[in-house]
């Protein structure tokens, strides 16, 4: 059996600043998990944030029976991906490479941009 990762789409705030509940949890089947250690650098300051997972997904993902969707509108940047027990943040990253070819590295980090 393989390992499944969950991720809990974030909404955001509304109108008034306050925040939004979350969105419906959906649990996944990843091709495969890695581990992260990757940084980002974020402006001139040259911030870092620790990855702690690589998260590798199909361009296309199944939410249903029969129903499948590309995988750049299930997941966001900013939503929550549960890994190995682990929460973290998304950060989405897809390539296609032709038709149906290609596919998703989600980069799991952690809250406080810190190794979790």
């Amino acid at each position: 059996m393989k390992e499944t990762v969950t991720v809990t789409p974030t909404v955001g705030n509304d109108s008034d600043g306050d925040p939004v509940a979350q969105g419906a949890p959906i649990t996944l089947t990843p091709q495969e998990i890695a581990p992260g250690n990757m940084l980002r650098k974020y402006g001139k300051g040259g911030d870092l944030t620790d990855v702690e997972f690589t998260v590798y997904l199909p361009l296309r993902i199944r939410t249903a029976a029969d129903t499948y969707l590309p995988v750049d509108e299930v997941i966001h940047d900013g939503d929550e991906i549960t890994v190995r027990g682990r929460t973290c943040v998304v950060l989405l990253e897809v390539w296609r490479t032709g038709g149906y070819k290609g596919g998703a590295a989600v980069l799991a980090r952690s809250r406080s941009g810190k190794a979790a």
